[in-house]
């Protein structure tokens, strides 16, 4: 297949047998001002009845089923009636995607839908430090227990309950990286939270490329204590950088310690609280892997993920 970036100019004057969107309603409804939603939306009601009238297939993914911050419910549901009636297939990354799909919106039951998992970042990033290079760069000592959380600090991914859940747990030798950009009003909230603990430490920035392996290489953990989530796709970057996972129970991440193994995906459920961070630093400690082991992608491998793709799209 030929795959080409989406335009506006490429949908109306050239011929293509698939329009596959992804995070439709972050990029229509997901803006802060209605007046900036309604042309979007008016547009993007456009410019799939010009995709209909091509007889150009509409394909979505599903990475999320509603938005984790809702701005404009009432336009949400505006852009709902307007979407699915034109789609041909819904692409979801887990059969609970599946099923929370069907629960969300249940008249996607009539609509053909793919099973396709989220592939692994393995080669998407610069991976060159050793362990020890990466704590050298973070001032780390050789020798302390990390947790690191890596990614976008949003409300909803529980930042601030893992920082105060860490220091209650009085870990010894044991620091917690939180690196990612944030609003500012989270930033004020996890900053004040953590200021008068030196075993946290805040890096509240976007993360560049070749930053990524300068934080997952120091880690021992990975802990991303979401509060809601469906895919995660900062779980599977640890994965392949090869860094076990502190994650709750729910959405994709059961399916995705049941591929990977419970060597690499330690799950907990309820509310992440001090007991669970201190059992799961035994965890790693004890788990029974070989140095340098890698977790086991196979099963999120881009090449088998293309066939899958391939196949739903004909």
């Amino acid at each position: 297949m030929h795959v080409s970036s989406f335009s506006k100019r490429k949908l109306l004057q050239e011929s293509w047998d698939v329009l596959h969107l992804h995070w439709p309603t972050e990029n229509i409804v997901g803006r802060k001002y209605v007046r900036d939603v309604i042309p979007r939306l008016l547009i993007f009601w456009t410019m799939l009845k010009v995709a209909r009238f091509k007889k150009t297939k509409i394909f979505w993914t599903a990475h999320n089923i509603e938005p984790h911050e809702q701005k404009h419910p009432l336009l949400e549901r505006v852009f709902w009636r307007v979407f699915l009636p034109n789609v041909d297939g819904i692409i979801c990354m887990s059969q609970t995607g599946k099923q929370e799909l069907f629960r969300h919106h249940p008249e996607t039951q009539s609509i053909p839908i793919f099973t396709i998992p989220h592939g692994h970042y393995r080669g998407a990033y610069p991976d060159e430090m050793t362990e020890d290079e990466a704590r050298t760069a973070l001032g780390l000592p050789s020798d302390d227990f990390v947790a690191v959380f890596l990614g976008q600090i949003r409300a909803y991914k529980g930042v601030e309950r893992l920082i105060r859940c860490f220091i209650e747990a009085q870990i010894t030798n044991a620091k917690l990286i939180v690196a990612g950009s944030a609003a500012d009003d989270v930033a004020r909230d996890i900053t004040k939270v953590s200021e008068a603990n030196s075993n946290v430490r805040l890096f509240l920035e976007f993360v560049n490329q070749n930053d990524i392996q300068k934080y997952l290489r120091a880690a021992d953990l990975v802990i991303l204590p979401y509060t809601q989530i469906l895919n995660s796709g900062s779980a599977i970057l640890a994965l392949s950088f090869d860094r076990p996972i502190l994650v709750p129970a729910c959405g994709t991440l059961i399916e995705l310690g049941e591929i990977v193994g419970p060597n690499w995906v330690r799950l907990y459920h309820g509310e992440l609280d001090p007991d669970i961070i201190r059992a799961a630093v035994g965890w790693v400690k004890t788990r029974q892997i070989q140095n340098n082991a890698h977790a086991p992608l196979s099963a999120l491998d881009w090449d088998r993920i293309a066939q899958l793709t391939i196949r739903a799209f004909s």
